[in-house]
């Protein structure tokens, strides 16, 4: 199996979509703009966008660039379209690279015990791992958490709070392709590759899929972006920035097709109506206003750890932000201040300094310090702020950024967005 420094290519085609307009589409079959999409502004962001300039900062070509530059800074990603075989022993080192926290841990009922420990373990049906010569396809049907271990068993930090489950990885959306290479002993969980993660998914969210149908739903020329923080499609919960086959315009809204699983297992089509106040017809257009609006869609909404249980942690958050605009961030924060945008390192920046840096820039800005990441919203009033995901205060909140600031002291790369 090759690991590369490439996201999967069939993430990133720009994709043309149809409403009965041209002039929407540009030659090369991407959507600049969408002109029946109900923009909703959440109050709160009012007050940051007025008077902003509604400038295109980068192109969908520029955006494709640009993820092509951010993967060759990083080895966080998997191709998957160039993993078509792979041995146990490469197996085995993916799922054995995860080791068991250190207890004690809770599961929401006590502690866990040590045999729950071992039946976990012994879940993952190590004995039985074989090559794979070609290997399955599937497709995310349900939103899915993407653990370290095949286990229902949750390892909570405390007793008292369960939004940090330190088995979690990573939830993966709706309509994410996956890779999956082995089965655990209950025959409950598939060990798969994801273009960001490996790890153990319910057989229940997966969806096999043959070839033409896992490139219908991933690689489909005409698509919506969901752009709201979180849709209920007839009982489907679809992140902000799940992407859907598009087929055509309704007067509900937009007709597209969410992947089910069949009874026989694998993908099927079924057609649903989102409204157009909830999606839109490809990309969103790349404009400072456009981050702001979609940054604060979020407000309110739940942190959790690794995006356990349909809530959002601080760099899952900026992905599923971004990703409306095409562009695909590596899912950690360790691996994204490395890779994304125009970084500037100002860990040995004073307070003042990090905030004259930011007072002279006009481009959308994350914000990262070691294990956290913020969305810069600028100055208002005479104070800077920030939108982020925060552990502390367990949702995603808008914090002044002043120099008594934990967040400002605390802050080593400034990454404009451009």
């Amino acid at each position: 199996m090759k690991r590369v420094v490439t996201v999967l290519l069939v993430l990133l085609l720009c994709c043309s979509c149809t409403l009965n307009k041209k002039d929407n589409i540009s030659d090369d079959n991407i959507v600049t703009y969408d002109d029946s999409y109900i923009e909703v502004i959440p109050d709160s962001a009012k007050k940051f966008i007025d008077g902003l300039a509604d400038d295109i900062i980068l192109t969908p070509h520029e955006i494709e660039e640009y993820n092509a530059e951010i993967r060759s800074k990083t080895d966080s990603i998997f191709n998957l379209s160039e993993i078509d075989s792979i041995t146990s022993s490469e197996i085995r080192n993916l799922i054995t690279k995860y080791t068991v926290p250190t207890l004690p841990k809770y599961t929401g009922n006590g502690a866990v015990t040590n045999s729950e420990v071992n039946n976990m373990l012994a879940n993952r049906n190590l004995d039985n791992i074989t090559d794979k010569k070609t290997i399955t396809k599937g497709i995310i049907v349900a939103r899915a958490n993407l653990k370290s271990f095949p286990t229902d068993v949750h390892f909570y930090d405390s007793n008292g709070v369960y939004n940090f489950d330190r088995v979690q990885e990573t939830e993966l959306h709706v309509n994410t392709p996956v890779l999956i290479v082995h089965e655990s002993s209950d025959e409950k969980w598939y060990f798969v590759i994801s273009y960001a993660y490996c790890g153990w998914v319910e057989k229940n969210n997966i969806a096999l899929a043959k070839d033409e149908d896992f490139d219908y739903f991933i690689n489909s020329r005409e698509f919506a972006i969901i752009t709201d923080a979180l849709v209920d499609i007839d009982g489907t919960l679809l992140d902000m920035s799940t992407k859907l086959p598009y087929l055509k315009a309704v007067e509900e809204g937009y007709q597209v097709v969410l992947p089910i699983k069949g009874d026989n297992g694998y993908v099927s089509k079924k057609e649903v109506v989102i409204t157009r106040d909830k999606a839109h017809l490809g990309y969103l257009p790349y404009t400072k206003r456009n981050v702001y609006i979609e940054a604060f869609k979020y407000e309110g909404h739940p942190y959790k750890w690794s995006g356990m249980d349909d809530g959002v942690d601080c760099s899952s958050y900026i992905s599923n932000v971004f990703r409306t605009f095409g562009f695909m961030f590596p899912r950690n924060t360790a691996d994204q201040n490395g890779s994304v945008g125009q970084i500037i390192d100002v860990s040995n920046k004073s307070t003042l300094e990090k905030l004259n840096i930011l007072s002279n820039n006009s481009d959308p800005v994350i914000l990262y310090q070691p294990g956290h990441a913020m969305i810069y919203l600028g100055i208002l009033d005479e104070k800077h702020y920030i939108i982020h995901a925060s552990g502390s205060d367990l949702k995603v909140v808008t914090t002044e950024l002043n120099t008594s600031s934990s967040y400002l002291k605390k802050i080593n790369k400034i990454d404009l967005i451009r």
